[in-house]
């Protein structure tokens, strides 16, 4: 009798968890090991992100001549590489002029590549630095998000910033972006103190009709002494005090916030400013009034038409003064002395001064002019504001004038 080759049911039944759970091992081998060996991790996977904060050397126009700043979101691997500009402010917005007059100018974010960012600045001529933050995976995460949403708004939701050049500006806007994504706080080193407006004048020093421009508009405020803190408006500055910046964590540890500062585009500084300097008219000015009046002293005669050209240009001058101190919402305008003698009262007593001036008679105006000018005096003195060089001369023109005119009025009486 033959013996059958299948083997009993009882015999397979009794070895067939041995058969599946074989089964199931080499099932687990043949998907697992080929996907371990082919598929890279989550965190190849994954690009990293860097953080940089970009500084542009000053430009020609007077609103660069501080420099810039920016921010820069860069993946690993050849991704995207993002520059983020918080000083994107729109020339075509209805009476811009007018609003910019006014300090109502709304700035807000763009963004745009690194290769554009890069193109845009040193086809200025402007020299960029950057500064490589020591965040961790976490805190750029953070900042790029952060500024990504800010992007969307401002985008699609036409989000704006009220613009001051003293506190919240495209360096200030920048590194508070900065400060929120951190784990810890941002501890600066220690500066010496210096004046909003000593801090202004390291930039506009080659500049001197833009310095005298701003030193005419901004007041006593900006005179206030200043640490760390409040010179990071300035782009320079800020790279300057960051790079000694420390970030302090939760546990009282200290950590630096730059890791690297490299100058990715390297340019000559700009010329500074050829023209003749303000000073130079105003002491012209001094020496035609003194000829003026020596003039006069040997003639026995009154050039009037000349004190109506100054009281006329002081009144003109004094309105935009006025106007400014009365109106506009720039930071310390407000607070400006200047307007103690450059004001519009010149233009409403000029009739009766000519007048009095033409036939030779005293006036009471020129003893109200001869005040305001001896009150800007006192001010200087008193160190209240620090005031344009130029404007001393120009008001001892009028000084000596008003002078002149009450000594001959009152002689001849």
């Amino acid at each position: 009798m033959k013996t059958s080759a299948t083997p009993p049911a009882s015999t397979f039944c009794k070895h067939w968890p041995r058969a599946i759970a074989i089964l199931w091992v080499c099932a687990f081998l043949a998907f697992s090991l080929p996907a371990t060996a082919d598929t890279p991790s989550d965190s190849v996977a994954t690009p990293s992100l860097t953080a940089s904060l970009l500084t542009c050397a000053p430009g020609d126009e007077s609103y660069e001549l501080y420099g810039h700043t920016a921010l820069r979101i860069r993946e690993s691997g050849g991704g995207a590489d993002v520059v983020y500009n918080y000083g994107f402010f729109n020339f075509k917005r209805p009476h811009f002029v007018w609003h910019f007059i006014l300090g109502e100018t709304d700035y807000t974010l763009r963004a745009m590549t690194w290769e554009h960012f890069l193109t845009l600045y040193t086809g200025e001529g402007r020299w960029i630095d950057e500064q490589i933050l020591d965040l961790s995976p976490e805190e750029v995460s953070r900042l790029a998000q952060a500024l990504e949403i800010n992007r969307q708004e401002a985008m699609y939701e036409d989000w704006t910033y009220r613009y001051n050049y003293l506190t919240d500006n495209c360096t200030t806007r920048a590194i508070d972006q900065i400060r929120q994504a951190l784990d810890g706080s941002l501890v600066l080193p220690e500066a010496q103190a210096v004046t909003y407006r000593e801090a202004l004048h390291r930039y506009t020093e080659g500049h001197p009709w833009t310095q005298m421009g701003n030193d005419m508009l901004l007041g006593a405020g900006c005179d206030q002494p200043v640490y760390a803190e409040g010179q990071l408006f300035l782009p320079i500055e800020a790279e300057n005090l960051l790079n000694e910046a420390r970030v302090k964590r939760a546990d009282g540890s200290l950590r630096p916030l730059v890791k690297a500062t490299v100058r990715v585009a390297d340019l000559p500084e700009k010329p500074a400013d050829t023209r003749w300097p303000p000073m130079v008219y105003a002491l012209a000015l001094l020496v035609i009034t003194l000829a003026v009046t020596a003039y006069e002293k040997t003639r026995r005669t009154t050039l009037w038409a000349y004190d109506t050209l100054l009281l006329t240009l002081q009144g003109l001058a004094g309105c935009i003064i006025a106007f400014m101190v009365c109106f506009s919402q720039h930071p310390t305008v407000d607070s400006n002395l200047l307007v103690s003698w450059l004001n519009p009262l010149p233009l409403f007593f000029l009739i009766p001064v000519t007048h009095a001036l033409r036939h030779n008679l005293p006036s009471r105006w020129l003893w109200a002019e001869a005040a305001m000018l001896c009150i800007f005096f006192i001010l200087a003195a008193l160190q209240t504001q620090q005031f344009p060089p130029e404007t001393y001369v120009l008001a001892l023109c009028l000084l000596i004038r008003a002078a002149w005119h009450l000594r001959n009025a009152y002689t001849h009486r």
